[in-house]
């Protein structure tokens, strides 16, 4: 089986160092590709530019000669819609699409081959025409507690297939197919005065049509705090887990541009627990998938500043399950 699957590293995994440290920024992080290995890396504007939607030459120009003093390559740049920018009402699509448009520049100006970006699906038809005309094809991040199946993704879909474009497609994050909490998630609440059984209960009933406010009320009535109330946020919202959606990542994969290598932590073994990484590199192996999967790390979540440490681990990983891909063809 041909693995052609090839590796990038977010600079979003090292969100901890660049938030905490005044003397960590793009330099350190580039240094920190090169000990891993890595070329291709993923910015995310909204964070690390000073005058995001629209970046200084000053910050463009400081991005790129370090890229090219570490010889790395600037791969794709993480855009954002601020849904909320106005609190009095929605924005327009036309307000809408001069955000992505500004997203759209600053990805070119950076030779970024993607934008990753929100675009409602009515935009999608012009959001195409945009992006071929800076040259940047723009991808949906389908993204926890979002599932592949779900209306609105299965929606894009459809449009993506009337476009029939190169211009536009998804990034499957697989943040999306956890199947568990991790143990530094179970071990912090834990840690917060939660009560195992109850942190047990959640587990086991998250999906069984209870909704967060029902489940909240249910730690109340079995005598949790505000650690279990905590852990039913976290764990119906941003860290939310299901039995993984495979059929629905199969539907998607055919309109994948890169993909997100979502993880929150990894053991010294190097085999994710929480996330079934063996089923779904493999499926897009097998759809003949030809590009790259860009690892992001959310440990800063755990404050362990652990960054580099924990990239490495996934690193091995994911070089171990394409090796053995690669294996079942001699």
């Amino acid at each position: 089986m041909k693995a052609d699957l090839d590796l990038g590293v977010s600079l979003y995994g090292f969100t901890q160092r660049f938030v905490e440290r005044d003397d960590y920024g793009f330099e350190e992080m580039f240094r920190g590709l090169n000990a891993l290995g890595i070329r291709k890396f993923e910015l995310v504007g909204a964070q690390m530019f000073r005058s995001y939607p629209i970046p200084s030459d000053e910050e463009i120009a400081e991005v790129l000669e370090l890229a090219a003093k570490y010889n790395v390559e600037p791969f794709s740049y993480g855009g954002y819609i601020d849904f909320a920018k106005r609190t009095d009402r929605d924005l327009t699509d036309e307000e809408m699409l001069r955000e992505i448009t500004y997203d759209l520049m600053t990805a070119h100006r950076l030779g970024c081959r993607y934008l990753r970006e929100p675009v409602p699906a009515r935009l999608m038809p012009a959001a195409a025409a945009m992006a071929e005309r800076y040259q940047v094809a723009i991808g949906y991040e389908i993204h926890a507690p979002q599932r592949p199946s779900d209306p609105d993704v299965q929606e894009l879909l459809h449009v993506f297939e009337k476009l029939d474009s190169p211009w536009v497609g998804f990034v499957p994050d697989f943040g999306c197919y956890i199947e568990r909490p991790n143990k530094l998630s179970v071990d912090r609440f834990l840690g917060l005065g939660a009560k195992p059984e109850n942190l047990q209960y959640i587990i086991d009933h998250r999906w069984d049509g209870s909704t967060e406010a029902e489940m909240t009320a249910k730690m109340a009535e079995m005598g949790g705090g505000e650690a279990e109330k905590m852990a039913v946020s976290e764990w119906f919202g941003y860290l939310s887990f299901a039995p993984a959606d495979l059929d629905g990542f199969r539907t998607v994969l055919p309109f994948a541009r890169y993909f997100h290598g979502k993880f929150y932590h990894i053991g010294e073994d190097c085999v994710e627990t929480t996330i079934p990484y063996e089923k779904l590199i493999r499926m897009a192996v097998e759809s003949g998938f030809d590009g790259t999967l860009m690892i992001e790390y959310e440990g800063h979540t755990f404050y362990l500043d652990d960054a580099e440490e924990q990239i490495a681990r996934h690193i091995r990983m994911e070089k171990r399950i394409l090796a053995d891909l690669q294996a079942e063809n001699l």
